[in-house]
């Protein structure tokens, strides 16, 4: 029996917004449309066959099984590092890694908590980024808060 992935009937225009390459100018619409390409995988029957298709094929653009780029090869490292041998040629293995990937869920949950965390640091440098450059241009700066408690804390509250 052949299972379809949830995303085979959506039109192509869908598609290419939702799994494609990181290249629409509006970021929050970017981010919106991946996150729904995330959930959609995350109900979808083939995720790990689609996931282990796009580790295979080293496509670097979209979202593969629910991951993108890097979080992919997460996985694959991950499943280098237990033994599983990847070889491009070899016309088994995309069969092998997603039944690998089936079998050990907790690598992709993994995987995803780690790019979660790089992209979040990605963010707040880039905050960070942007203030340091708006207050150089203005020349203004926040004054440093007061200090509000001038009498030492007993070390059994600074430890908790």
């Amino acid at each position: 029996m052949f299972l379809k992935g949830e995303c085979a009937d959506f039109p192509g225009s869908w598609s290419d917004r939702m799994w494609g390459p990181d290249d629409l100018p509006n970021q929050r619409t970017q981010y919106e449309l991946r996150r729904a390409a995330v959930r959609i995988c995350e109900a979808c029957p083939v995720r790990a066959e689609c996931l282990a298709f796009g580790i295979m094929v080293r496509d670097q653009y979209g979202i593969y099984g629910g991951l993108p780029l890097r979080a992919r090869r997460q996985v694959l490292k991950t499943a280098q590092e237990a033994g599983f041998r990847f070889d491009p040629d070899d016309p088994t293995a995309e069969r092998r890694l997603a039944r690998y990937i089936r079998e050990n869920p907790e690598i992709v949950a993994a995987a995803r908590e780690k790019e979660c965390k790089r992209r979040k640091t990605e963010q707040r440098n880039a905050r960070q980024q942007r203030w340091r450059a708006a207050t150089r241009s203005t020349g203004k700066a926040k004054a440093p808060a007061a200090a509000t408690h001038t009498t030492p804390l007993p070390l059994q509250d600074t430890l908790f």
